[in-house]
C-alpha cells in the first residue's frame, strides 16, 4: 500500500507509506499532519492537494519513519524530550525557527477536532498520543499497536513502557478507536491489557527471545497480541 491516500471519513485521511502511516486532520481554519514518515512520498504535495488550510505537523515521536518530510513544513510540533534525538538526527535539515514544543495537557483545537496531548513515555522517552474526547478516537503512535514495538537502542525503556501502559488501560474507556502509526489499523483499546502483560512478563524474562524478521541489534520477543523488538 505504499503511498496509498485513504479518505477515514469528511476531514480525516491516512497516508500509508511501506509499513508506517501518517495522519491528516482539516480543521476550519488549519489542517494538522501527524507524523511524516520516512520521506519516500511528495507528502506536502498530497497533502496540499487534499486541503487549501495551513498545515502544521504534529510528531508523535521522531524516529525517522515519522520525520522524514518535517523539512517541507513551515510548523513541525513535538514534545521537548525529543528534541535533542530529533537535531542530532537531522542536522542538515533542521530548522530552528521551525521547531515548537508541545506538551502535556495542551489541547490542539482546529474546530471540527479536538485533540489533547498525552505524554506516554517508553517507546521513547517523549513519545505521545492525541486523544479526541469527544470523537472517542486515540493517535497512539507507535506505543499502541499490534505489529513489532520497538525498545532497543536511544531513550528505549521498559519501565516507562509499562507505567504508561497502566495509564492508559485506566482511560481506556474515555477512546473507542485507535488509529496507530504500524501494523492493524485502527484497532480497539482491548488489546491494551494485553500489552501491559506482555511488557511486564517481558521485564520478568517470561517470554521466549526470537530472531527478528531483519537484522537489527535486539531478539524478538512475541506475547499474545503484539511483539516487542528488545
Amino acid at each position: 500500500m505504499a503511498g496509498q491516500i485513504i479518505k477515514v471519513q469528511d476531514h480525516f485521511w491516512r497516508f500509508e507509506e511501506d509499513g508506517v502511516r501518517s495522519f491528516l486532520f482539516e480543521g476550519e481554519t488549519r489542517a494538522m499532519l501527524v507524523d511524516t514518515g520516512f520521506g519516500t512520498l511528495p507528502l506536502k504535495k498530497m497533502v496540499t492537494e487534499l486541503t487549501d488550510k495551513p498545515v502544521f505537523v504534529v510528531n508523535t515521536h521522531t524516529d525517522g519513519d515519522h520525520t522524514g518530510c518535517n523539512r517541507d513544513f513551515d510548523a513541525v510540533y513535538m514534545h521537548p524530550a525529543e528534541m535533542d534525538y530529533y537535531v542530532r538526527k537531522n542536522p542538515q535539515v533542521y530548522r530552528r525557527e521551525s521547531l515548537h514544543a508541545i506538551w502535556e495537557g495542551d489541547i490542539i483545537d482546529l474546530g471540527y477536532w479536538k485533540f489533547e496531548v498525552l505524554l506516554t513515555p517508553g517507546h521513547t522517552p517523549g513519545s505521545i498520543m492525541l486523544l479526541d474526547r469527544e470523537k472517542r478516537m486515540l493517535i497512539s503512535g507507535d506505543t499502541i499497536q499490534d505489529g513489532n514495538i520497538f525498545m532497543f537502542s536511544d531513550g528505549r525503556n521498559l519501565p516507562a513502557f509499562i507505567a504508561t501502559m497502566e495509564r492508559m488501560a485506566k482511560m481506556s474507556g474515555e477512546f473507542d478507536t485507535v488509529w496507530p502509526s504500524h501494523s492493524t489499523c485502527p484497532i480497539t483499546p482491548a488489546i491494551i491489557p494485553g500489552l501491559l502483560a506482555g511488557a511486564k512478563d517481558l521485564e520478568a524474562g517470561k517470554l521466549t527471545p526470537q530472531e527478528p524478521p531483519w537484522e537489527m541489534p535486539c531478539k524478538l520477543y512475541r506475547c499474545d497480541v503484539a511483539a516487542f523488538c528488545y
